[in-house]
């Protein structure tokens, strides 16, 4: 009879053992989908940033192209306070010194 009881706690052992397996992989899976739903919100903010970048570059030629065009000072002026100049091609180049320093810091930081 001895050998039955070894063999019963030995099934209980493995049951109890399968049983907290069996918990743990619940919680891993739902971490993992956690994991993969942030994952894939910051993909689709990085997609939809690169689509908006396209449309800025294509808003910034346009007015540094209507600048020019028109002879517009006012226009220059607001994408040189952006830091963007405008080249007598009509081309945007981007400023790098004085217009970047005179910019208002973003906010909740401090200069």
């Amino acid at each position: 009879m001895r050998s039955e009881d070894w063999l019963y706690w030995a099934t209980v052992v493995a049951s109890a053992v399968t049983l907290v397996l069996v918990a743990i992989y619940i919680f891993l899976i739902q971490d993992n989908r956690a994991v993969q739903t942030e994952v894939n919100q910051r993909q689709q903010f990085i997609n939809q940033s690169i689509q908006l970048g396209r449309i800025n570059e294509a808003l910034v030629r346009a007015l540094a192209a209507a600048a020019v065009s028109n002879n517009d000072d006012k226009l220059r002026g607001l994408l040189a306070d952006n830091g963007i100049s405008v080249n007598a091609s009509g081309e945007p180049v981007p400023m790098t010194g004085p217009a970047e320093r005179t910019a208002p810091p973003a906010a909740g930081k401090t200069p």
